[in-house]
């Protein structure tokens, strides 16, 4: 387990992730829309439409395929460090799949090329079948990787755990509203761009054709966004109980009101232009794209992997990488009685055999690492500061017997839906009672005798 103090892991892979989402959502999202306007290219005999095409190519090149290559394997990368049970659950589960979706991968990284250094080179009906072999492509990595996604929030039904059937995950409950609504919104960001671009090139296109292209940009934006919010409506529908309950009552407001702000603004920006074509302004456009990230991508990163707590991956593997329920058909049993009885410390193949058994010496030590192997994918559980530090939410709670009481009472007994129930020894929990007395007294606590 990789524990980054203050800012947490989760920060870190949420970083990565929002970038690596912004750069492929663009992508899918103007695979398909590119391949639209050269169909209307060649149709309508609008060659000048091609120039436009190549300059927002060369913008997917530079941006979604330069970080997304960068931040895709980071994406890996930290998930393995981070989680690396959870991430194994899913290979497990999923490996074909993912085979699927990186021979789609590949194709679309040379079909982009491809489609760059062969426009107006190569004839136009033969390119046209390469731009819609691309959109294609490009839409099938999203289709592919939905249904992981939302299986890592929830298999929807019992009938996987019992049958371990792939499709019984992949199709779960929650795919096609989360893949309609992630469709949808990837328009809207890769309109977002493509008003930048053509505000770019207003002086190097004909008044009419530049128009065109204007509103056919906008109206696919407008589009995006209306049928965006319409899926996620049904999204929201198909969520488990427990997320339900996390999205209404734990889900801070600075969370979910930026993700409103920014696709009303974004819907008025595509209504703006699609009326007035010639309004549209690069020093507006991109700086939205920019704000997308900042104020809806990043914040419903958060929210997404809020919404699985406390799990990580389909319902069995907790946050904190514990197995917490049987999955029959895998032959996987739940560790969390063979934990009860003999213990977190004891059981973990990574923990000192000096901390294995707790005597009052180690015992401040012995709480910390069970604060790390049980708290820290979620917590700062070394200061004040940062991720839900302890030192703030066990404020004033100086007496190693009232944290105790606490943990006992609450977070083992009758735990909130958004966390793994507290698993351990009794010897366990007062050890990790006395190490959060000792943090939050500043260090002044001596182990309990």
């Amino acid at each position: 387990m990789w524990y980054v103090p203050v800012v947490g892991s989760a920060t870190i892979i949420g970083i990565i992730a929002s970038i690596h989402v912004l750069a492929s959502h663009t992508s899918v999202g103007a695979s398909i829309l590119l391949a639209y306007l050269a169909t209307k290219a060649y149709r309508e005999r609008q060659p000048q439409i091609y120039e436009y095409i190549k300059k927002y190519l060369l913008g997917l090149l530079v941006f979604s395929y330069v970080s997304g290559s960068i931040t895709g394997p980071g994406i890996w990368f930290s998930a393995t460090v981070v989680n690396p049970r959870g991430i194994s659950a899913l290979i497990h589960n999923f490996v074909w799949v993912w085979a699927a979706e990186w021979i789609w991968f590949v194709a679309e990284v040379t079909l982009v090329y491809i489609l760059y250094y062969t426009l107006g080179k190569l004839d136009e009906k033969s390119w046209l079948r390469l731009a819609w072999t691309f959109a294609i492509g490009s839409w099938a990595t999203m289709y592919i990787i939905v249904g992981i996604l939302s299986f890592m929030l929830s298999p929807g039904h019992e009938k996987w755990f019992e049958t371990g059937n792939i499709l019984d995950a992949f199709y779960n409950k929650n795919y096609f509203p989360h893949l309609l609504e992630r469709t949808s919104f990837m328009f809207a960001i890769a309109g977002t761009v493509g008003i930048a671009i053509a505000a770019l090139m207003k002086k190097d296109l004909p008044e009419k054709v530049y128009k065109d292209i204007v509103k056919t940009v906008s109206y696919w934006g407008i589009g995006g966004t209306v049928f965006g919010l319409m899926f996620f409506a049904w999204y929201v529908s198909t969520l488990p109980e427990r997320s339900i309950t996390i999205l209404n009552n734990v889900i801070p407001m600075y969370l979910k009101l930026p993700i409103l702000i920014m696709i009303l603004v974004v819907l008025a920006h595509f209504v703006f232009t699609a009326v007035k074509p010639t309004s549209a302004k690069f020093y507006l456009a991109y700086p939205i794209y920019a704000m997308i990230f900042f104020a809806a991508v990043y914040p419903e990163e958060k929210i997404r992997e809020t919404l699985r707590k406390p799990f990580v991956a389909g319902e069995f593997v907790w946050v904190n990488q514990i197995i917490a329920r049987d999955v029959p058909a895998k032959g996987i049993k739940s560790e969390v009685p063979l934990i009860d009885q003999k213990g977190l410390l004891a059981t973990h193949p990574f923990v000192p055999e000096s901390l294995k058994k707790i005597t009052p010496q180690n015992q401040i030590e012995a709480g910390k690492a069970m604060a790390i192997l049980a708290c820290s994918g979620c917590h700062n559980v070394t200061g004040s500061t940062g991720l839900r530090p302890f030192g703030q939410k066990f404020a004033g709670m100086t007496d190693p017997e009232a944290v105790y009481n606490f943990l006992k009472s609450y977070l083992r007994e009758n735990p909130p839906p958004y966390m793994p129930k507290l698993v351990g020894t009794d010897e366990e929990i007062r050890a990790l009672a006395a190490y959060i007395a000792h943090l939050v007294s500043g260090g002044s606590t001596t182990a309990k005798k």
